[in-house]
């Protein structure tokens, strides 16, 4: 699939998809724990790049389920569970309007479930890094359905790879996040769980 392809796509079917080096994938609806530490975690982060904004001047937005184009050629795009960009300007998306590309993207965020176990954690780990985005975390669900169990930060490091950074866990850890790269941000295991 190319990019004109996927443009003239009706929207109900091309929001059911992603497409990896012009292969389509079939993307399925994630559980309801799935999507309620989803949303604490989008609620979490949107609060701290808000803080941080007005402090530095910035500008980002917090996503989740957003379109981020990996390459044009071949034709690549992921939909991360939560993606972290800086503010786009349509007048420079060019096809890609509204949407970031890996270039704008800051933090990508992927919730594991059962179906989704290798792509999380080996596929997208690759192709994220490959496409230089220099913040992925992956979030490990107690039996692949909540609640979280494990954060795992990983960053870009010079060989174009990731490094894991942090990982956290819920019995060990008093916070499932605490960090200030990109910018600060803590989050307790009892706000991953707000919406269970």
């Amino acid at each position: 699939m190319t990019i004109e392809v996927y443009e003239s796509l009706p929207e109900d079917l091309a929001r059911g998809i992603e497409v990896a080096d012009g292969t389509v994938i079939v993307c399925h609806s994630p559980s309801d724990k799935h999507q309620a530490v989803q949303h604490a975690l989008l609620n979490a982060l949107s609060e701290a790049a808000r803080k941080h904004d007005q402090g530095k001047g910035a500008c980002h937005r917090v996503r989740a389920g957003i379109d981020v184009m990996l390459t044009e050629v071949p034709f690549h795009f992921r939909t991360p569970d939560l993606t972290v960009f800086r503010c786009l300007s349509d007048a420079s998306r060019g096809r890609w309007k509204g949407k970031p590309t890996a270039a704008d993207t800051v933090i990508v965020v992927e919730v594991v479930s059962p179906g989704s176990r290798s792509e999380d954690t080996l596929v997208k780990r690759v192709r994220y890094a490959r496409a230089g985005i220099e913040h992925y975390w992956i979030v490990r669900l107690i039996q692949d359905d909540g609640p979280a169990n494990s954060v795992e930060m990983l960053r870009l490091v010079s060989d174009g790879t990731y490094a894991t950074e942090q990982v956290t866990f819920r019995k060990k850890d008093l916070l499932a996040i605490d960090t200030l790269d990109p910018f600060e941000v803590t989050v307790s295991w009892g706000q991953l769980d707000e919406w269970l």
